[in-house]
């Protein structure tokens, strides 16, 4: 019940923000056009002063900022920080009036009840955020949406969890950085254990995602499809560490403690723990996932345009 509430609040705000952004978009096109029609017009305007249509025009450029900010609103819901600009305008503007108001100074205290405190009230309630609107997950939705542009990745997963439960999803956004952590360990080395556990979890968008981060990143693309492929021959020394301690891991090999030494011995613990996370954290982003119903088996990956069958296991 409380969900459906706040889907029909979230409409609602959507509506008033949409009908406050004609309204003062409208209110500011004739203060820039038709300042002396506007200045004659407004009640209250000519007891102020003289007309000054330098002044008009650049108040009547503020509405439409404010205009377009609840326009933004109204569109696209998760511009609502745009809107929370152009209504604080227009609450300052409704707190200076009814100030106006309570000293006795104001003549049309009715009109401007009605046709600026009012319309300033319910454009700040409109912009508000709603549940889950907050400005981290705000921010959290735009880097998201970048990413997904950058690397052709669908992030609809992430989106999900933080569009349903916020908190869920920045506990989980630790692991995100915790996968790009590297101390000691060689890119190539690095990214070998990366793609071998992608490759393990069969996710074809995360091994594809792994992939342009190692090119990305300076890796060879020979070395990339090596690992692709298995092509042990094909690697230099660092990274076929990194793939057999991957490999070893994964495949709960009893050389797993052989290749960790050997990692141990080239980079120290530091280099253990590089990989470990390489590995094993970048491991948890196709296990989520599968788990919600988004992951797609991993059969051919492009690497600088060509493309390249995925061995999954040794013949």
């Amino acid at each position: 019940m409380p969900s459906l509430v706040w889907a029909l609040e979230a409409r609602m705000k959507r509506w008033i923000a949409g009908i406050l952004a004609l309204f003062n978009l409208g209110n500011g096109l004739v203060m820039l056009s038709a300042g002396s029609l506007w200045w004659s017009f407004v009640p209250g305007a000519a007891d102020t002063g003289p007309f000054n249509p330098h002044l008009v025009q650049d108040v009547g450029i503020a509405f439409i900022a404010a205009g377009l900010g609840l326009a933004a609103r109204a569109l696209w819901p998760a511009w609502w920080p745009a809107a929370v600009a152009g209504a604080a305008f227009l609450a300052g503007h409704g707190v200076l009036h009814l100030v106006m108001i309570a000293s006795g100074h104001d003549r049309h205290a009715a009109s401007d009840l009605v046709a600026v405190v009012l319309p300033a009230a319910l454009a700040l309630y409109s912009a508000l955020p709603n549940q889950g609107e907050d400005m981290r997950s705000f921010i959290a939705r735009r880097m998201l949406r970048a990413y997904s542009r950058r690397y052709g990745y669908d992030t609809t997963y992430l989106e999900i969890m933080l569009k349903e439960s916020p908190a869920a999803f920045f506990k989980f956004a630790g692991a995100m950085k915790a996968a790009a952590y590297r101390a000691v360990a060689p890119v190539e080395a690095f990214y070998a254990a990366k793609l071998t556990g992608a490759l393990a979890e069969d996710c074809g968008p995360c091994a594809q995602l792994v992939v342009d981060m190692a090119i990305g990143a300076g890796m060879a693309e020979q070395q990339v499809t090596a690992v692709l492929r298995r092509d042990v021959a094909a690697m230099t020394a660092d990274t076929a560490l990194g793939f057999h301690f991957a490999n070893a891991i994964v495949q709960r090999s009893t050389d797993d403690d052989a290749c960790r030494d050997a990692v141990r011995a080239r980079w120290g613990e530091k280099g253990v723990i590089d990989l470990a996370l390489a590995l094993q954290i970048g491991r948890i982003f196709p296990m989520m996932k599968l788990a919600l119903g988004y992951a797609r088996e991993c059969r051919r990956v492009t690497v600088a345009g060509h493309q390249i069958d995925v061995i999954k296991q040794a013949a």
